[in-house]
């Protein structure tokens, strides 16, 4: 038998990214993985703004950014007829090396493929002595008694079964999460938006020897619409991904590939066939994220088209939301309704991103019609790209300029944040505003020394005292100390954090979300912290 506090179930990149929450606060947990953790054929390739954030806090962030993808190929998005055929526009994105943090983050998004990620956070993961990786284990099954889960667990190298004991389970085994089926938690949402099929190839210097253009991500444009995309994998192995969707009907033992790549590619290429993968685009959200001690995180509650490139990094802000609220509970000082907010905050953000990724896969069905002979080198086929060419890129843009998604997100109407009462900015996928609103990320402000007001927030609370004239905050502070909740208090003069932070007093959660403020403390002080621990 094994009894630990946490057993989490699945390896892929959010339960290990639970795994290193739990693991960096210090809590013991169990991870099993029936496989062995390799990663054949990466499922994600893109670390978005707020992952990075987190690899940050974790102390991977510069692993992450120094993966073996090139920091000189240019993360460049075209559109195009073919690779080597007419670019119809092209977004252009620098690459690692010449890029610089923007204004509302000191991280930026990075390509880093699962190949690489995964390992990173394995890592990271087994570098605390109070996490336990169990590769080769399956889950058979489990049960929940006076609020505790007993879980048949099968070390499948031996055929040995064990029962693990904890006081939490967290459900990140995918989309075919047998942890929510057992539950009887349905998904709500298309089921089907398409059948599509991921096919790697290898083909070193493709781009060089075809004189194009660099870059990471091709959309295809062709006389059938939006069809699929070419991306970039590992360049220097000359590793790429074709994307496209197909017949339900189709038999993808039958499919020919090269005609797939003849699409692709206006010339013959000679490659090497890899890997493939046959998957459905869906648009679900689970009923709810969970029950008693039993949390669903990442795909196992939210499945999303691909297009934004948010599944992951979805799945990893459950990871974080959950793991802080398992940390507090397990050391005492979390109240009995906080973990019960994991649902009340995730699964509203969980239904904005899918919402927002079946939004940006619908939206391609205007390039359907009329593109006969967008490839043609003809007088009409010029006049087609020139009015076509602009609404594609458009719509491409949208798709890939979407920091509003990363980091824009909020937990309005949060048991656990109180608010102000102050009117919510517009939430744009596109375009990030700052704000300091309860249930918001709280913003970066850059500090000096290289530094960020992010920095200051992750092991406990943080209470902001933000210019000269902030009140005294000893009477929260002292109630905070009379529930054991752990607070820092740190003074802040910089200009722009007062204001960007609107209040003179401002308190951070662990995840550094924002779960209140105010320009007074607050007439009932230890109300106030009952509220943000969940009591």
């Amino acid at each position: 038998m094994i009894e630990t506090p946490v057993l989490i179930v699945g390896g892929g990149p959010v339960g290990l990214a639970l795994a290193v929450e739990l693991g960096w606060r210090g809590v013991d947990c169990t991870l099993i993985e029936q496989t062995d953790g390799a990663i054949a054929t990466p499922k994600m390739n893109e670390v978005n703004t707020r992952t990075m954030e987190f690899c940050r806090r974790w102390g991977i962030a510069e692993r992450v950014m120094h993966c073996p993808f090139p920091d000189d190929f240019p993360m460049d998005v075209a559109i195009v007829t073919r690779i080597g055929g007419h670019e119809l526009g092209r977004i252009e994105r620098p690459a690692r090396k010449d890029q610089r943090p923007g204004p509302h983050s000191p991280m930026n998004l990075q390509v880093c493929s699962q190949s690489w990620f995964d390992p990173i956070l394995r890592e990271r993961a087994e570098s605390f002595p109070s996490v336990r990786i169990l590769y080769g284990h399956r889950l058979e099954s489990f049960a929940v008694a006076g609020g505790q889960v007993a879980a048949e667990v099968t070390e499948l190298a031996t055929g040995e079964r064990f029962t693990v004991r904890a006081a939490a389970l967290a459900g990140c085994d995918g989309a075919g999460s047998a942890i929510r089926r057992a539950l009887g938690v349905g998904l709500v949402g298309p089921d089907s938006l398409s059948h599509s099929m991921n096919l790697f190839f290898r083909a070193p210097d493709v781009l060089g020897r075809m004189a194009v253009r660099p870059g990471t991500f091709f959309a295809m444009l062709d006389r059938g619409g939006l069809w699929g995309n070419v991306r970039a994998i590992d360049p220097k192995q000359g590793l790429w991904r074709i994307l496209f969707d197909m017949p339900a009907e189709t038999d993808p033992k039958t499919l020919d590939y090269d005609s797939c790549l003849r699409r692709a590619f206006a010339r013959p290429i000679d490659v090497e066939w890899v890997g493939a993968s046959q998957w459905t685009r869906r648009g679900v959200v689970a009923e709810r994220y969970g029950q008693g001690p039993v949390h669903l995180v990442g795909d196992a509650v939210h499945q999303l088209s691909p297009t934004g490139a948010l599944g992951m990094n979805t799945g990893i802000a459950d990871a974080v939301d959950l793991g802080w609220k398992l940390a507090a509970v397990h050391a005492g000082w979390g109240g009995g309704k906080l973990l019960s907010s994991y649902d009340a905050e995730r699964r509203p953000a969980g239904e904005r991103n899918v919402r927002m990724a079946t939004a940006y896969y619908a939206n391609q069905a205007q390039f359907r019609q009329g593109l006969d002979g967008i490839d043609d080198d003809t007088p009409d086929g010029a006049a087609l790209r020139a009015r076509v060419g602009p609404q594609a890129a458009r719509h491409i843009e949208r798709v890939f300029q979407t920091l509003g998604m990363q980091i824009g997100y909020r937990y309005e109407n949060s048991p656990i944040c109180v608010a102000d009462g102050t009117q919510a900015p517009p939430d744009d996928p596109e375009t990030y505003r700052p704000a300091a609103r309860p249930g918001s990320r709280s913003p970066h402000v850059a500090l000096t020394g290289g530094r960020s007001t992010l920095d200051l927030f992750g092991r406990g609370f943080v209470l902001l005292r933000l210019g000269a004239e902030a009140p005294d905050p000893t009477r929260l502070v002292t109630a905070a100390a009379s529930r054991r909740v752990p607070l820092e208090v740190v003074p802040l003069d910089e200009p722009e954090a007062v204001r960007v932070y609107e209040r003179r007093l401002v308190l951070v959660r662990p995840d550094g979300h924002v779960a209140w403020r105010g320009d007074a403390l607050p007439r009932d002080p230890q109300g106030l912290i009952d509220t943000v621990r969940g009591a």
